[in-house]
């Protein structure tokens, strides 16, 4: 199975259990680095030599935007591929032959959604499937604010609308094959998205495979009432300090 298994790459807009799938791809064989870029109370399962060359790559495209804050818009994606033909892309490329020797391998950072068009000139594209994920917006707004990123729940919603667009525009116009999963889903169906994700990948993940990586109770969502107030509670607290849809300078 080894030599034929695609290698995936995860597009997300950030917190929508990738970390989950990744550390599930881990079982089923997928190489995700020999470094992993660890957050204070969780392992992102990004591999961390990508995670530092997104972040040189938006630096060298002249990117001075706050991905995390900002509502992603087209003109930035163009902006960034014209700046690309300029750039030396060889270090790229060298990470990439790295990562073929130890295939399949599994990519991982919501940096790609604004890097992933750059890649696409030194990936094998044959050679490559895609996951999309997203999540619930309520969810991701409660996690956005119990993470103290102030945000309404309209920015919420515009904000990963915009970028779950603009990847499946990028997957479309390089006529990619995706698999898309809310978190939800692996969260209140595990089962039926085990299923899908083995059909899709040709894996044989388990429920045991999946309880070994996620530590949380299946069959429910991971934010309820009580975090949802502690959120609001957040969020009122630090009203004046949000980031809104109708704040200018949250576009680009």
């Amino acid at each position: 199975m080894g030599m034929s298994m695609k290698n995936v790459i995860i597009l997300t807009h950030g917190w929508t259990g990738s970390s989950v799938f990744a550390a599930l791809l881990g079982k089923a064989g997928y190489w995700y680095g020999e470094d992993t870029f660890q957050k204070t109370d969780y392992d992102t399962y990004e591999n961390l030599k990508l995670v530092e060359l997104n972040n040189q790559l938006l630096s060298e495209l002249g990117y001075t935007g706050n991905r995390e804050h900002e509502i992603l818009s087209s003109n930035v994606l163009d902006d960034l591929a014209r700046s690309a033909e300029k750039i030396d892309l060889a270090p790229y490329k060298q990470f990439l032959e790295n990562c073929q020797q130890h295939r399949p391998w599994v990519w991982k950072d919501p940096r790609l959604a604004l890097t992933i068009r750059i890649w696409a000139k030194l990936l094998p594209l044959d050679d490559v499937t895609f996951m999309v994920l997203t999540r619930d917006d309520e969810q991701a707004w409660i996690t956005s604010n119990l993470r103290r990123h102030i945000q309404s729940y309209a920015f919420t919603r515009e904000y990963n609308a915009a970028i779950t667009e603009s990847i499946k525009k990028f997957l479309y116009e390089h006529r990619q094959e995706f698999i898309e999963f809310k978190f939800e889903d692996l969260q209140l169906t595990p089962e039926k998205t085990l299923e899908a994700l083995n059909h899709f990948l040709y894996l044989r993940l388990t429920m045991d495979n999946l309880k070994s990586v996620y530590k949380f109770p299946l069959y429910k969502k991971t934010r309820g009432l009580k975090d949802k107030l502690t959120a609001w509670l957040i969020y009122l607290k630090n009203y004046r300090h949000r980031y809104d849809t109708h704040s200018a300078e949250n576009k680009l």
